[in-house]
């Protein structure tokens, strides 16, 4: 019984992708590079936010340690 269902399954899953609208080569670079664009953005941002938070810390700890 186990298998029936192990098959069926299968089988469901194939006739789903089918409905799939898959893109095209030109909309996958498109959507690629906008995922990497972002990315790196993003990236930066945390960057740039961790780089400042670092700073104000280091500086808060220094003013609590020499008072």
């Amino acid at each position: 019984m186990a298998k029936k269902g192990f098959w069926r399954f299968f089988s469901e899953v194939k006739s789903e992708a089918k409905k799939v609208s898959w893109p095209n080569r030109r909309q996958l670079i498109s959507s690629t590079g906008a995922v990497i664009v972002v990315l790196i953005v993003a990236g930066g941002f945390l960057a740039l936010m961790d780089l400042i938070y670092t700073n104000v810390i280091t500086e808060l700890l220094k003013r609590i340690i020499e008072a």
